[in-house]
C-alpha cells in the first residue's frame, strides 16, 4: 500500500505576503503607538512640576521667600523618570521671586519625548497651569 504525501505548509509566496501585510500594518501602527506612549509620559512631567511646587511653598513657609536656587528647596532638576527637565522661570517685575514663581517642565530627548506636541508644561504659585505648543503657553493641563 503506497501513501502519499501532502504538503500542509505554506508555500514561499505566501509567507511572503503574509510578511509583506505584516510590515505594512506596523509601519501604519507604530507612529500611533509611539504618540500614545509619549502622552502617558507626560504625567512624568506634570507629578514632578506638582511635587516641586510643593517643595517650593514649604521653603516659602520656613523662610519667607521664594528662592531662585532649586537645590535650596530641595526641588531635582530632572523628573522622576527622567522624560522632563524642570526649571524656574525668570522673574519679571510682575513676579519677582519673592512673592512667586513660575516652574516649568520641558521635556527631554530620552526615548523621543522632546517629539511630543506639549513642548512643556508650566505652574504657578498663584496656581496658573499651562502647556506649551507651537511655542507659545495656553493654558491647562491637556
Amino acid at each position: 500500500m503506497a501513501f502519499k504525501l501532502r504538503g500542509g505548509g505554506f508555500t514561499l509566496i505566501e509567507l511572503m505576503i503574509a510578511v509583506a501585510v505584516l510590515g505594512i500594518l506596523s509601519a501604519i501602527a507604530y507612529p500611533s503607538y509611539q504618540d500614545y506612549v509619549r502622552k502617558g509620559r507626560r504625567s512624568d512631567g506634570q507629578s514632578s512640576l506638582m511635587s516641586a511646587v510643593q517643595k517650593m511653598e514649604i521653603y516659602y513657609s520656613s523662610n519667607g521667600t521664594y528662592t531662585t536656587d532649586l537645590n535650596a528647596a530641595n526641588i531635582s532638576s530632572n523628573s522622576d523618570e527622567g522624560y522632563y527637565t524642570i526649571s524656574l522661570a525668570a522673574a519679571t517685575t510682575a513676579c519677582p521671586i519673592v512673592r512667586c514663581f513660575r516652574l516649568e517642565a520641558t521635556p527631554t530627548s530620552k526615548h523621543g519625548q522632546n517629539n511630543d506636541k506639549i513642548q512643556g508644561f508650566s505652574y504657578s504659585s498663584t496656581g496658573q497651569k499651562q502647556n506649551k505648543q507651537g511655542g507659545s503657553w495656553a493654558g491647562g493641563w491637556d
